[in-house]
């Protein structure tokens, strides 16, 4: 998503990693306490950072208004087109199990929902976004065929 100017739209690395961490811990308690309404709410969050862009995601939000009452996390800025990306990732996934939850498949639901929540995770834990690397993967591929 490039801006005025050609350059790209930076986001801070921090609030992705916090979101993904709410992500994972929600559609957790969701699997635990078997609460599959929380799988297209998440869905629906996610989905909001992927279209309007991460600026607009609830999770991200909550990351900031967190870092309002205290939490002392500098900014680590990055491009946002990789975790973009990746949230549209997760929001097909969990777009899909929604709709296996609403088709009777209970146990398809919430295999999509924990593979997201093992992703988000991790990206939580570690800073590893799968989703980014397919990004940079795939860009690094059409470079090379154009």
């Amino acid at each position: 998503m490039a801006v005025s100017g050609g350059t790209q739209r930076m986001v801070d690395k921090n609030s992705v990693r916090g979101g993904a961490g709410l992500s994972a811990v929600v559609l957790l308690v969701g699997f635990v306490l078997d609460v599959w309404v929380l799988v297209p709410a998440m869905a629906l969050a996610v989905g909001m950072g992927s279209v309007l862009g991460l600026r607009y995601s609830p999770l991200g939000a909550a990351y900031r208004s967190a870092k309002k009452l205290g939490l002392r996390m500098g900014v680590d800025p990055e491009p946002e087109p990789p975790p973009r990306f990746a949230q549209t990732l997760g929001f097909v996934v969990l777009g899909l199990g929604s709709i296996a939850f609403l088709l009777g498949a209970a146990a398809l639901g919430w295999v999509l929902a924990l593979l997201v929540a093992a992703l988000q995770g991790l990206l939580a834990a570690t800073g590893l976004c799968v989703g980014c690397e397919i990004y940079l993967f795939s860009q690094r591929f059409l470079a090379k065929g154009a």
